[in-house]
């Protein structure tokens, strides 16, 4: 007869609560919140940070779709369904989603800027749900923000010189018939429709550059892009003027409406024109700017003729402080990568070979409200 210890219901369950005490605590040192969901989406764990962000206790939150609770409208203030949401996705394809921008909604009804990655949930091999870890990016955005409010006040600083140039021609000729009035005494209807015309183009010149230089205001509306890209040709036409570059451009004749942060937008077709300036090494230099329908976005596409980029130079483009200029910091095209893709969900693509010019196409998505 052989000696066997007798088997305890009770020491099992003590072990199961001590290594679910052990897990939880566990989870509850990270500094990330964390949500574990089933199949339905529905909460089976999570931790102490997830509580602090969304104000949920787990109490509370356990066995509600989590969805519904906190990822129910995008930062467009859009609604969105479950079929739509990167965490069902990733519970329904079992693949890994990372999503670099997005907001979460707390129990109060505030929401908050959030990352996060949603992992698949393996049991035995079978995939039983999802593992979310998301982290709160608020000062992260306004870290972002400082830098595109100083890539833009060095934008102003650099466009300076074109525009003093510019505002001085028809100042020069106001001044003329300033002194032909004062020797004459007389002035005619042609004279005075000419110095209006010189103040009217004073005025644009100075408005667009107040425009822009304004802090932005991160609101989305619908927009037409026709008249956002006249406005930044107005106040990028000076520029060019003094590296003896035309700009063209070839839009739609009926408005093309997109949802975006204007000033934004300006700001993006602000940096890819005066880059595409400042490459400029002919005297016949020439930028287009077309608008046109691909599929269901709005393609803005920049093409110079300037002496293009090498394939080495195009693999580092977008790297903060990476710059083929002289004193450039490499900020500007990071800037701009991050207002297309994480702020408008869009994508910027660059295509040039040395020697043949460059060709920089925005892809945004039009996500009209009616």
């Amino acid at each position: 007869m052989t000696n066997q210890k007798p088997y305890h219901y009770e020491d099992s369950s003590n072990e199961i609560n001590r290594l679910s005490h052990i897990n939880q605590l566990v989870l509850d040192t990270v500094a990330e919140g964390i949500y574990g969901i089933d199949l339905n989406a529905n909460v089976v764990f999570g931790n102490k940070a997830a509580e602090c962000l969304t104000g949920y206790s787990l109490e509370e939150i356990g066995d509600r779709n989590l969805h519904d609770l906190i990822h129910h409208t995008n930062p467009r203030g859009e609604h969105v369904s479950l079929q739509h949401c990167a965490v069902y996705r990733a519970l329904s394809n079992g693949e890994s989603m990372f999503i670099k921008d997005d907001i979460f909604w707390r129990k109060d009804g505030s929401n908050f800027p959030v990352e996060y990655i949603a992992k698949p949930m393996m049991e035995k091999g079978k995939h039983v749900g999802s593992v979310i870890t998301f982290r709160d990016i608020t000062e992260k955005l306004r870290t972002d923000q400082l830098i595109v409010e100083w890539e833009k006040l060095s934008a102003v600083g650099q466009l300076a010189a074109g525009i003093a140039h510019e505002i001085r021609n028809p100042i020069t000729s106001l001044k003329g018939f300033l002194k032909l009035m004062h020797r004459n005494r007389e002035v005619n209807d042609g004279h005075i429709a000419i110095m209006s015309s010189e103040f009217e183009r004073i005025e644009t010149i100075i408005q667009e550059l107040l425009t822009f230089s304004k802090p932005a205001v991160s609101q989305y509306n619908n927009e037409d892009i026709g008249d956002i890209i006249h406005q930044v040709v107005t106040l990028m036409e000076p520029h060019a003027l003094l590296k003896n570059t035309v700009i063209s451009t070839e839009l739609s004749c009926c408005p093309v409406y997109i949802r975006c942060i204007k000033n934004q937008i300006k700001q993006v077709l602000v940096n890819l024109i005066k880059n595409a300036i400042e490459a400029m090494d002919r005297p016949d230099g020439s930028i287009q700017i077309k608008v046109f329908h691909q599929t269901a976005n709005v393609a803005i596409e920049v093409t110079d003729n300037g002496p293009g980029i090498s394939a080495d130079v195009l693999k580092k483009l977008g790297e903060p402080f990476y710059s083929t200029k002289e004193k450039g910091t490499g900020l500007g095209l990071m800037v701009t990568q991050n207002i297309i893709r994480n702020n408008h969900y869009g994508t910027i693509d660059i295509s040039s070979r040395e020697g043949t010019g460059a060709t920089f196409t925005v892809l945004l998505p039009q996500n009209i409200l009616e």
